[in-house]
């Protein structure tokens, strides 16, 4: 009987590990789904009471059945992109755990990729959960929907939008080697992040001007670009290029986050661990 070469892979096997830890605490995933669904019923009401105030068909580009979908799609896919392991990397290189990834023959790099990927695997279940749900509910109340065309464009721009938002927080995680508590620095940069990605609001909120200069950056490609998508804004065309910007960000990210980590450990001095 011949043996699955896979069994014996070690990033399987680290993809598995990061399944397990999203798994071990099961209320985990209940307060995921309740931390989830509230904030996104904020935003359901309050875009329902600023359409309700203004009279206006449309605002920032949107009607009221688009800005709700844009709601809760921008919604699920922060969650579905969203790090955190930048606060273990900050922590592995501030207490000295780095080291044994530097004298093993595991690349850290991939180690944090496929750890990262398996929690995803896991928390996906989760918050489609309460997106299929809001969705459905959307549909029930006010006859909100979209296509399965739409749908399919949105799930391709996905992979790119998680690796993407994955080589920024990896990159930014780097300056933990130059900042000895990094904590407060990441936490700003996430917030400013999340909404420079559209996360909160569409991007067109801030004016065409501000807005065109967003759209150069590559957060606006981890979430507003894929929720666009999915409301049908964007033609086959804008897909297309969407997803070249994708790729082309996710090479400059690639270069950089080597140029980082190579300058990093190399002052890089064990002390703990």
């Amino acid at each position: 009987m011949r043996n699955n070469p896979l069994e014996h892979n070690k990033y399987v096997k680290v993809f598995l590990l990061g399944m397990q830890n999203e798994m071990e605490y099961r209320t985990n995933y209940w307060l995921q789904l309740f931390s989830f669904i509230l904030p996104l019923m904020t935003q359901v009401f309050l875009w329902l009471a600023v359409f309700g105030s203004s009279g206006e068909r449309r605002l920032l580009g949107y009607s009221l059945e688009e800005m709700l979908v844009y709601a809760v799609m921008a919604a699920v896919t922060g969650r579905l992109i969203a790090a955190g392991f930048e606060y273990e990397i900050a922590a592995d290189i501030k207490e000295g755990g780095l080291g044994k990834f530097l004298v093993q023959p595991v690349h850290y790099f991939a180690y944090r990729f496929f750890r990262f990927a398996g929690a995803k695997a896991v928390q996906s279940a989760v918050i489609w959960m309460g997106a299929v749900c809001m969705l459905a509910g959307l549909s029930l109340w006010g006859g909100t929907g979209f296509s399965m065309t739409h749908l399919l464009l949105y799930m391709l721009t996905l992979p790119g939008a998680l690796l993407l938002n994955f080589l920024v927080y990896y990159t930014l995680s780097g300056m933990a080697f130059w900042i000895t508590e990094a904590t407060g620095l990441f936490y700003t940069l996430s917030l400013v992040i999340y909404v420079a990605s559209g996360t909160v609001f569409p991007l067109t909120i801030f004016g065409e001007a501000v807005g065109r200069l967003l759209s150069l950056l590559p957060f606006a490609y981890t979430v507003f670009f894929p929720v666009n998508a999915v409301t049908g804004k964007l033609n086959g065309s804008l897909i297309a290029a969407g997803i070249g910007l994708q790729a082309f960000w996710i090479a400059v990210l690639l270069i950089l986050s080597r140029v980082v980590w190579r300058a990093g450990v190399r002052r890089f001095v064990s002390v703990g661990g």
